[in-house]
């Protein structure tokens, strides 16, 4: 029974790769001939992959094929978020700091929804990265457009401090209803404090976070 749940976690990391250089595969492959496309054949493209990485992440969940039903979410996952940036590319929205925090508020929004619909850790993982990554840009979006540049990199540390403490509350949260969420926000808050401890014990980079 052990050495059937190694090699089917075994298969689930090797999956969940897999699913990440597909991905990428698929992105070049469009990059390539991009420009080349109608933008309704490019955004029916876009639609049709996510789509479809998703919904056979359903029907492999179904006939208890877990592993790649996993990898196929977090698929549809990452499809979902370069759709996004490249339906923007169509529409030549706008190129700075805040135009890009609203794509990537847009990205962790959708994937988190996704996450929960179709029950999947993975997504969840994915969104709460691009979450962190989205804070980053829109810290730096509020300061490019306030022209408040004296507003101390100390200030984003706080708010990384806040999301770590939101995590551990949403993992309390998700533990006094039962669900399986549970141990993914207790696992992401325990790395997310571990890495935010790590960062923060280099003492030549503290001036620079908090300078005089």
């Amino acid at each position: 029974m052990l050495l059937n749940k190694k090699g089917a976690s075994f298969g689930t990391i090797v999956a969940v790769f897999g699913s990440i250089l597909i991905a990428l595969g698929i992105a070049w492959l469009i990059a390539q001939n991009w420009h080349q496309l109608p933008s309704a054949v490019k955004i029916l493209i876009l639609l049709a992959t996510t789509s479809a990485a998703y919904v056979a992440g359903t029907i492999f969940r179904v006939k208890n094929y877990p592993g790649i039903a996993k990898a196929l979410l977090a698929l549809g996952a990452l499809l979902y978020t370069l759709s996004i940036f490249l339906i923007a590319q169509i529409f030549f929205t706008s190129t700075s700091f805040q135009g890009q925090a609203w794509l990537w508020l847009i990205a962790w929004v959708g994937v988190l929804a996704a996450a929960y619909i179709f029950d999947s850790s993975i997504s969840l993982v994915i969104a709460l990265i691009e979450f962190v990554i989205w804070l980053t840009i829109q810290f730096i979006a509020f300061i490019d457009i306030s022209k408040l540049q004296f507003i101390s990199p100390g200030i984003l540390a706080l708010y990384f401090l806040l999301t770590g403490i939101l995590l551990f509350g949403l993992s309390l949260s998700h533990r006094s209803k039962k669900h399986k969420f549970a141990a993914v926000y207790q696992s992401c808050t325990l790395f997310y404090f571990l890495v935010f401890t790590y960062v923060l014990s280099f003492q030549t980079l503290l001036p620079l976070i908090w300078p005089k």
